[in-house]
């Protein structure tokens, strides 16, 4: 459609300008002072003690496993952007586009991922949803911490068939009064953070403002596309007393984007809110408990048309939606010996969504020999109510020196679609030696619709039942001395039930999906995800931080008796960080990632006869996407690319100078999303000409920041 062809040039510079100029803050902690402080999981206090394979600890000095990351090390790598989801998209087991700040983890769908900060669940914390969620609402220089959990993940989760991935802010600093600045062509960032009450309390507040506009100006793009986000953290912290701790927090992200060309528009809108407390609190020497109460609103406003059908009326799109929610949780740890802890709790969370959609969409057909273009409408006006509630009790026990078990249960129910089950889970960690660890999981996980989430852009206007999947993990780590990391991990979740829904068949990145000819029902009712991945990292001894992953996986959906690839699956992923300290406070560090094509959706070309008014044929050709069970016959070309980036920091005068540069696909290697047909007709027969839609070419960002 031309109309969507016009937007891929400004995706790219769109994309291209997303960086905010924010080097780390604070003194980073090297890997190999971490190295050294590593010790056997057995001399572990138990409730520090990693059960589950697959986790990946990011940013923080030192987490609880070996397969973790400092600060300096996840900032340093090539990134489109300083974001936080970028930052860890090359991690064992991730799958990723270009443009997508959003990441599958072992197959799974973004939406199948769980993710929250400071004990509160996020919903889709993305900027920029037309643009395939092209960046996070999260500043990572707001990030303390990341906990990454691939899959088999224990029983204080819940809702989510994937993975966690569970962030923490930072503290604020308290002896003094920071500041830091960051500008850049596309936006602006300021942090603040102090104390009060000799430090008993402390405050940060953290903004950016895009201007995604100017940057596509600067960079020579006059048309109308006006794109800009904000997004602002804000957190409070009090020491009511000894062992107790309050938090208030509040999140709040917003975007704008206006565009309209000669055969096509779109105007849209996007809000996130969220506002919670916490307590964390200490109930002698054996009881902790930490209380989250929470309320939020999400918006979604989209408007526009598009020239689907040539020579027609356009399709078009009105969709109003809003959710509103609250909630409360709460999480305790008993401490009943050195060699038995017990974990339980539970949360309430109510909620209502609005649901206000008209779409029209135009589709080309043949009707008594002439070209017939005819609407499909869809028009839903609902609500739905209702609340959720999680319960779970997990006991860890250390029976024996070599071993740790944790035997998990929870209880999951939401009203509006009237779910309601228990999900068993087991995790254990075997010490084979000082240096090698086993662990395995199992369990069943669930995940009800969201009464935010009904497909109503396809019609759909009734819940389906949970979506239910069992995992089967089991991972080796081999330490080698003090160098390096070794770590196999083989993983199957069998999906036993999931609902139909509606995909595009084509990979490429379109504003309304909704509206293509390629959108079909995926009537699979059942699917596995299966891989084995092999990961070596060096410890960071010397000047080197390195690490390679190779993944051979498969992740299919059974729709009549076919295994139907999904279209972001990768048989064959390899990925590659090298980061070089050649002097104190410079950092180069490139990045290799190289995967199978993904599938390519299979296309019929159909020759017709129209006839004018006089009786005349003239030949027509008509293209059909599908049948879905034919997705993955053929495959896009392999993908691969290599980035760079170099950072520099210095302190002057006492304050804090920090910048980058980041040259990001650097050989401008020619890696398509989807292939777009070009179709003529003379003589009975047709000719088909294949145009690869490309995915970014090299980019170039730089950045800087001031802390003072």
């Amino acid at each position: 459609m031309p109309f969507l062809r016009a937007t891929r040039p400004h995706i790219a510079c769109a994309v291209a300008a997303l960086w905010a100029a924010s080097p780390a803050q604070g003194q980073a902690v090297p890997d190999s002072a971490r190295a050294d402080s590593v010790r056997a999981q057995r001399a572990q206090p138990l409730g520090t003690v990693v059960v589950t394979p697959g986790t990946f600890g990011l940013l923080s000095p030192a987490r609880g496993s070996a397969q973790s990351l400092g600060r300096e090390a996840i900032l340093a790598r090539p990134q489109l952007g300083e974001d936080l989801f970028r930052s860890i998209q090359r991690l064992p087991g991730l799958a990723s586009n270009d443009i997508g700040a959003g990441f599958h983890v072992r197959g799974a769908e973004v939406g199948q991922l769980h993710v929250s900060l400071d004990g509160l669940e996020l919903f889709e914390p993305f900027h920029m949803k037309d643009f395939d969620n092209a960046l996070s609402i999260l500043d990572v220089q707001s990030v303390e911490g990341i906990d990454l959990v691939t899959s088999g993940f224990t029983s204080e989760y819940g809702g989510r068939l994937g993975s966690v991935l569970s962030i923490t802010s930072r503290p604020p600093r308290t002896e003094r009064t920071r500041t830091a600045v960051g500008i850049s062509v596309s936006s602006l960032r300021a942090q603040a953070e102090g104390g009060l009450a000799q430090g008993r309390g402390g405050w940060s507040v953290a903004a950016r403002r895009g201007y995604l506009d100017l940057a596509l100006r600067l960079a020579g793009r006059s048309d109308s596309l006006s794109p800009t986000y904000n997004d602002v953290f804000a957190k409070f912290t009090w020491n009511a007393a000894p062992g107790h701790r309050l938090a208030a927090h509040a999140l709040w992200a917003d975007d704008v984007l206006e565009y309209r060309v000669k055969d096509g528009s779109i105007g849209s809108r996007y809000a996130s809110r969220y506002g919670w407390i916490t307590w964390d609190a200490e109930f002698g020497e054996r009881m902790t408990a930490r209380t989250v109460a929470s309320v939020g609103r999400l918006g979604w406003r989209r408007r526009g048309d598009a020239q689907i059908v040539s020579g027609g009326p356009r399709s078009t799109v009105d969709d109003d939606r809003g959710t509103h929610f609250g909630g409360i949780r709460q999480d305790w740890l008993w401490r009943a010996s050195d060699a038995l802890i017990v974990k339980f709790g539970g949360e309430w969370r109510p909620i209502e969504a609005d649901y206000m959609y008209s779409g029209v969409r135009m589709r080309r057909a043949v009707v008594a020999d002439t070209i017939a273009r005819l609407p499909d409408p869809v028009v839903v006006a609902r609500t739905a109510s209702g609340h959720q509630t999680g319960l779970y009790v997990a006991p860890r026990l250390r029976p024996a020196r070599w071993l740790v078990a944790e035997l998990g249960a929870r209880y999951d129910g939401a009203t509006w679609s009237g779910d309601a089950s228990v999900s068993p889970r087991v995790n254990l960690l075997v010490t084979l030696s000082p240096t090698t660890t086993l662990r395995l999981a199992t369990g069943r996980y669930t995940q009800p619709q969201q009464a935010f989430a009904l497909q109503v852009q396809d019609g759909i206007t009734d819940f389906a039942r949970e979506d239910v999947a069992q995992h089967l993990v089991a991972g080796v780590e081999q330490r080698i001395a003090l160098r390096a990391i070794i770590r196999v991990e083989a993983y199957e979740r069998r999906v036993t039930r999931q609902a139909p829904r509606y995909i595009s068949l084509r990979g490429d990145m379109r504003v309304f999906p909704e509206l293509e000819p390629d959108r079909v029902l995926l009537p699979s009712t059942s699917g596995q995800a299966r891989g084995v991945e092999f990961g070596v990292r060096g410890l960071g001894l010397g000047s080197l931080d390195w690490a390679l992953s190779y993944a051979h996986a498969r992740v299919t959906d059974r729709v009549q008796q076919v295994d139907v690839p999904r279209t972001w699956d990768q048989p064959h992923t390899f990925y590659a960080d090298l980061t070089w300290r050649p002097a104190p406070g410079w950092h180069v560090s490139t990045a290799w990632q190289a995967h199978s094509g993904w599938p390519e959706s299979p296309v019929q070309f159909v020759l017709d006869t129209v006839r004018n008014a006089k009786g005349k044929g003239s030949p027509v050709v008509l293209t059909v996407y599908g049948p879905v069970t034919a997705l993955g016959a053929a495959r896009l070309p392999w993908y691969h690319r290599l980035d760079v980036r170099v950072t520099r920091e210095m302190t002057v005068r006492g304050h804090r100078l920090s910048g980058f540069i980041d040259v990001f696909n650097l050989f401008d290697v020619d890696n398509p999303s989807a292939i777009r047909y070009k179709t003529s007709a003379a003589n009975n027969r047709i000719t088909v000409t294949r145009q690869p839609e490309l995915l970014l070419s090299r980019l170039l960002t730089a950045g800087i920041a001031f802390e003072y």
